[in-house]
């Protein structure tokens, strides 16, 4: 969604991810530079705008709440806030190194 909204070529955004691991910021400038500097903001408006209205089917909100040791009992159905409870429950499962 991100990439066919920014107008990024995939298989060129996995090939710099595979080769390079970047970090969140250089993963940013590497964006950039391929949108020759800077975004379009009307696509960044209309991309935020999918997202934030995006909605996760049931099976999936089921998982990531499951995975949270959160009931599923309706006040959370937006991906966002699920994507979030997502992350936080796998950052959370790992072992500190």
């Amino acid at each position: 969604m991100v990439l066919d909204g920014l107008g990024i070529d995939k298989a060129a955004f996995e090939s710099f991810i595979a080769s390079e691991k970047p970090s969140y910021v250089e993963c940013e400038n590497w964006i950039l530079t391929q949108k020759g500097g800077s975004l379009d903001a009307a696509a960044v408006a209309e991309l935020n705008a999918a997202i934030t209205g995006y909605i996760h089917d049931d099976e999936t909100r089921a998982a990531i709440l499951g995975e949270a040791g959160r009931a599923d009992d309706g006040t959370i159905k937006d991906a966002v806030n699920l994507n979030n409870l997502d992350d936080w429950a796998s950052f959370h499962a790992q072992e500190l190194k």
